[in-house]
């Protein structure tokens, strides 16, 4: 089995635990996963720097700042979100209860793009997080150095 199969094989087995159904488990992997922004800023911009000469204020600017509001925004919202919602009843439907709960669907692949690694890679992974399916996340081969401290500091921070 390949490197790529036993990620996804990974991650279908988590998702299968039922762990990340539960909101609060989400809201604590987003929480970490803001923390990862705020500790390691200078390894984020390091690795910018050397696979697209960004400066430290541009990757802040572009990629890590826009990523920090989007997970504060899931974590003040997912409860809402959520939350089951009404729908309206017809004629087969008026006597029960009838409302629509959203449910994590499984895993998902996210593919990250060159020239924003941060912010077109983690953006798809809070909505994954916040919906509680569990992801693959395979960052661009283009940017070497972004990619090897996704792969260090993913893990340390967020449910592997």
């Amino acid at each position: 089995m390949s490197r790529e199969q036993q990620a996804v094989a990974r991650a279908r087995k988590a998702f299968e635990t039922g762990r990340s159904r539960s909101l609060e488990y989400r809201i604590l992997q987003l929480k970490n996963l803001q923390r990862l922004f705020l500790e390691k800023q200078k390894e984020i911009s390091d690795a910018s720097k050397k696979d697209l000469n960004k400066s430290e204020v541009g990757t802040q600017l572009f990629e890590t700042l826009g990523l920090e509001g989007e997970i504060s925004l899931v974590i003040q919202k997912l409860k809402e979100w959520a939350a089951p919602r009404p729908v309206e009843k017809n004629l087969l439907t008026l006597s029960d209860t009838v409302y629509i709960q959203p449910e994590p669907l499984g895993v998902v692949l996210i593919i990250g793009a060159w020239n924003y690694p941060w912010a077109v890679t983690i953006q798809p992974l809070i909505g994954a997080i916040a919906a509680g399916n569990a992801a693959v996340v395979k960052p661009s081969e283009v940017c070497v150095h972004t990619a090897k401290v996704m792969e260090d500091l993913l893990p340390l921070y967020i449910d592997k």
